[in-house]
């Protein structure tokens, strides 16, 4: 079985130091080559001499398994890109923040992902996690890669509820992205009650769109993302927190934006705020 893992940032270089560990031969493309990588944990640096290859110049053979863990922003220019590293039958995950690109990949599934990291240019800095969940069915070749994860500190689970599951991922980035990003400040801001309360009410508004067509999340689930917030490492950002202090493209289109195109007559006036002000920075860029 050949692996591929395209995109080796936070979730990326996890998922492939997990699976080099399977034996099955597994091939790390990004934007540009390099040699190895550096993965911080518990003040510990660790260099794995894994070469990255150029995913726009290398690829010459397919695989049967392709984990894309690049930016939910690339995957509408890597669909095109991806055809040189597939067959008919490769299965690819996608292991992006959001919702709305499933479409643009043959035999996608798409995973709903907790791993908590951080890029800094040539670093990682995990901070905890390496899970991502997946809907119940059989696989062809995906299947043989979980069992042969064996010891490794990757997990790769299945849920009957996957759908759920998807959708409460949507709104824990929906709440941490979007308050972090605005405030350009990290998980330590769920300290402060003025900005749960925010958040809460934006949560709500989220459930609400969501059970719009049927009754799928607890109302609940509100109060359980913002203990979620609460128990992360006070100084962990969010993608969007990254991505607007770098002055960098969001995934405002995935998760807040999808939000808002789907919520009808629903009334949402934070998630309105947020939205304006997103794109407001979104703006041109």
């Amino acid at each position: 079985m050949k692996a591929a893992v395209i995109g080796i940032g936070a979730v990326g270089s996890i998922l492939a130091r997990e699976l080099k560990k399977t034996g099955h031969e597994v091939v790390l493309f990004g934007r540009r080559e390099r040699h190895g990588l550096t993965i911080s944990e518990n003040h510990t640096d660790t260099y794995y001499p894994y070469v990255v290859e150029n995913i726009n110049t290398s690829p010459t053979d397919s695989f049967d398994v392709v984990f894309i863990s690049t930016k939910a922003t690339a995957l509408k220019e890597l669909s095109n890109v991806i055809i040189k590293l597939v067959h008919a039958d490769t299965e690819i995950i996608l292991c992006q923040n959001g919702m709305g690109f499933d479409e643009w990949f043959e035999n996608s599934i798409p995973a709903v992902v907790y791993i908590s990291g951080q890029k800094l240019e040539d670093r990682i800095e995990h901070f905890q996690d390496s899970k991502l969940i997946i809907d119940s069915r059989n696989y062809r070749y995906l299947d043989q890669l979980i069992d042969d994860l064996g010891q490794s500190q990757l997990e790769i689970s299945k849920s009957n509820d996957f759908e759920k599951l998807r959708y409460e991922k949507l709104l824990i980035n929906l709440g941490i992205n979007t308050l972090t990003g605005l405030s350009k400040n990290t998980a330590k801001i769920f300290e402060i009650k003025s900005v749960t309360d925010v958040t809460h009410q934006l949560l709500e508004e989220g459930i609400a769109v969501i059970n719009s067509s049927r009754q799928i999340i607890d109302p609940s689930f509100a109060d359980t993302a913002l203990s979620i917030y609460e128990s992360y490492h006070r100084e962990m950002g969010t993608s969007m927190f990254y991505d607007m202090g770098y002055h960098k493209t969001t995934e405002f289109e995935f998760i807040q934006k999808y939000f808002h195109d789907n919520k009808g007559d629903i009334h949402t006036p934070v998630l309105d705020v947020c939205v304006s002000l997103l794109q407001a920075y979104e703006y041109e860029r």
